[in-house]
């Protein structure tokens, strides 16, 4: 006689069961933005997951650390605003045209979001991103020719660092009273006068 045997370590992929495993994600990082935009110098998993309407091992399901938790917090954020469908600049003329979407698409951060970024506990969150960001504006200052210094190209990457963060925009919008387009013109203004200062003195 002959016996099937069925193999009950098959896996089978669900999407409902994916949707819902990124529906509970999405709502821990929304929980996470409320719990960072009541001014709490500290953002705790238990708080987060109070928050979230889940269990603490649910959001440690899909974030195994904190710090993965907190660096996720960002990118959220940035894809709820559409900034992921903005093109990533590879050279200073790309990041120059792309100024004006950039700052829209920051402007465009709801006031939850706002705070989120502006409380103490987003220090940390900025620190976990800050190396991405830093990489990304170092290439930028690669194609800048005649080309810089490494000194030089380091200095211009955190420069524009700087220059794009949001905080520097609510500075231009909020004590300013700048526009979008006038906080992109002063920033490609800033640059125009930055690579013209290297390039003399590098050809002096």
């Amino acid at each position: 006689m002959t016996h099937i045997v069925r193999n009950k370590s098959r896996k089978y992929g669900s999407p409902l069961r994916a949707q819902q495993a990124e529906e509970t994600r999405e709502r821990i990082l929304d929980a996470t933005g409320r719990v960072m935009a009541e001014g709490l110098a500290f953002v705790s998993i238990p708080q987060v997951a109070r928050e979230a309407g889940v269990s603490v091992p649910t959001v440690y399901r899909h974030f195994a650390t904190k710090r993965d938790l907190l660096a996720a917090v960002y990118p959220h954020e940035v894809r709820r605003a559409g900034l992921g469908e903005l093109v990533i600049p590879r050279s200073m003329d790309e990041l120059r045209g792309g100024l004006r979407a950039y700052f829209e698409r920051t402007d465009s951060f709801g006031d939850l979001a706002r705070a989120a970024m502006a409380s103490p506990a987003s220090e940390e969150v900025r620190r976990l991103n800050m190396p991405d960001r830093i990489a990304m504006f170092r290439r930028v200052a690669d194609s800048i020719e005649p080309r810089p210094s490494k000194a030089d190209r380091d200095r211009i990457a955190r420069l524009l660092v700087v220059l794009t963060a949001s905080s520097a925009l609510r500075m231009w919008r909020d004590q300013l009273g700048s526009s979008v387009d006038e906080a992109a013109d002063d920033v490609d203004w800033v640059l125009q006068a930055v690579i013209a200062s290297v390039a003399s003195r590098k050809g002096s």
